[in-house]
């Protein structure tokens, strides 16, 4: 019967290492997953808004990291169709927080914004939905005011060559068409008009509130419009979008009508 000699000695196995293809197919799976996970769970309450955009935004160093495994192995190997199907994959992933960041750019940290800083139409609807923790429906005055003027100077109240009631009108099919949901429409304090709404953002599902108010003119009708945050301090400036193409749409839809009916 032999025996193992006593200075023989094992060598220890070694651990699993994943391959460059699998590194690589790995970081950009994980770059979707991110992408999806984060703005889903926020939404379906797992977690909150910090935590979603933390994750969604961890699919941009993902994503990197599968490009700039997948480049040299196409390089040096034949890997080239699903090298690239893994780099198209990563790109997708890193899209939306990329487009995210490139709109948010130059944005203040703001979420409350209006096209009259000296007279910001008031919420009255909404004042009732924003209790505690919500921000306050009060406009934050010359603080925000200021940082607005520096950053969105562009926005401004749309003048329209028709009554105040039928500019309403067009205020509230231009909402509904947007998927805003209407709390309020009235026309009251003579020819005053006004709108409240709630708009819900696509990826995270937070809460926007917006008021149109319309005033007569001399030329027909003015519209200002405030869209503001409920529960977020800084809105990456997706407010001074919604505006802008708020007022862009209503601007198109009043061209569009006959001069009979702004004639009313």
């Amino acid at each position: 019967m032999s025996e193992r000699p006593p200075n023989a000695t094992t060598t220890p196995a070694r651990p699993a290492v994943l391959s460059p293809r699998a590194l690589a197919t790995f970081a950009a799976i994980s770059a979707v997953a991110l992408v999806i996970l984060g703005p889903l769970g926020t939404r379906s309450g797992l977690w909150g808004s910090g935590t979603g955009l933390g994750l969604f935004r961890g699919a941009m160093p993902m994503a990197i990291v599968a490009i700039l495994i997948a480049i040299p192995e196409m390089r040096r190997s034949a890997w080239g169709r699903r090298g690239i199907a893994v780099i198209v994959v990563a790109l997708l992933a890193a899209a939306p927080p990329i487009w995210i960041w490139w709109a948010a750019r130059g944005a203040p940290p703001i979420a409350d914004v209006t096209t009259d800083l000296d007279n910001p139409p008031r919420y009255v609807a909404v004042t009732r939905l924003r209790v505690p923790p919500a921000n306050a429906a009060a406009y934050a005055g010359d603080a925000v005011a200021r940082q607005q003027r520096a950053a969105y100077a562009d926005l401004r109240p749309l003048i329209v060559t028709a009554p105040p009631p039928r500019v309403l009108a067009m205020a509230a099919d231009t909402a509904r068409a947007e998927g805003w949901t209407v709390l309020a429409q009235d026309i009251g304090f003579g020819d005053l008009g006004r709108l409240e709404a709630t708009d819900v953002t696509f990826l995270f599902g937070r809460l926007d509130d917006i008021v149109v108010r319309v005033v007569p003119h001399p030329a027909g009708s003015r519209v200002d419009v405030r869209s503001s945050s409920r529960d977020d301090m800084a809105d990456a400036g997706r407010n001074a979008r919604r505006i802008r193409h708020f007022l862009a749409y209503l601007a198109e839809r009043a061209r569009a009508e006959p001069p009979a009916a702004t004639a009313r």
